[in-house]
């Protein structure tokens, strides 16, 4: 089980993420730093935990359309590496983008035009670097409305998910809004337990809501690779000691 802290990034600030009410956000509160510089918290999180992976979700770029590419340019230069959701809409979007060594992108149902534009990203970034973001909240895909989206033509997040497979990704994210920072658990235990007994192969990813060292075990029995945690690691609520437990 991997651990992948993530950094919400609004006005250029890590903010705690709550239910998706992107709104109410406001700059973290850490029991690690009083700082909410990206760069400052990733450090701090090295420091105290040994992570050098981080899943960046740039909310002024999915909201705004607005990159931080200075943000991105700091933390590969801190020696970090990074999960980026900057919202692409399209993988054109990304080409300035796919040659900056340490980054793997992520395209999210919520700002994605189609399936064939998630095909062409993996053409241009490889499927090692590619990683899509099954959106949901409460459950429901969170699908952004365009002419020719197919994706927002399927209900059944398990669907989205397959025709994710079939352009060609090997990397998913399975993740309710809904659930984030909530500590209410992911909420995708099912769908990641379907998924990981079809397709064995793939590297699935979850996240949101997660409360404690439980939590993560649990995940794991689903069938997760990888969970993305943030507010139980600046809260206290899991420790060092238990994270390397599961190693």
């Amino acid at each position: 089980m991997k651990i992948i802290p993530v950094l919400d990034i609004l006005n250029q600030t890590v903010v705690r993420g709550v239910a998706g009410q992107r709104e109410t956000y406001q700059p973290i509160q850490s029991d690690l730093t009083r700082s909410s510089n990206p760069v400052e918290v990733a450090r701090v999180l090295r420091d105290e935990f040994g992570f050098h992976e981080f899943y960046v979700a740039d909310l002024d770029a999915i909201l705004q359309q607005r990159l931080n590419r200075e943000l991105y340019q700091s933390l590969l230069e801190a020696g970090f590496t990074i999960l980026l959701d900057c919202g692409l809409r399209s993988a054109a979007d990304s080409q300035s983008l796919s040659e900056w060594e340490g980054m793997t992108i992520v395209a999210g149902l919520e700002t994605l035009n189609s399936p064939w534009e998630l095909s062409k990203l993996v053409q241009q970034w490889g499927a090692a670097r590619s990683v899509f973001s099954l959106d949901l909240k409460q459950g429901k895909p969170v699908c952004h409305a365009s002419p020719g989206n197919s994706f927002a033509e399927i209900e059944e997040p398990l669907e989205i998910a397959e025709l994710s497979i079939q352009q060609g990704i090997q990397q998913l994210i399975l993740l309710d809004l809904a659930q984030v920072g909530t500590g209410r658990g992911t909420g995708t235990e099912t769908l990641c337990h379907t998924l990981r007994s079809r397709h064995p192969e793939l590297k699935l990813i979850t996240g949101g809501g997660i409360r404690s060292i439980d939590d993560l075990r649990a995940q794991a029995e689903q069938g997760a690779d990888a969970v993305l945690v943030a507010s139980a690691l600046h809260d206290g609520r899991l420790e060092r000691d238990s994270i390397l437990s599961l190693s």
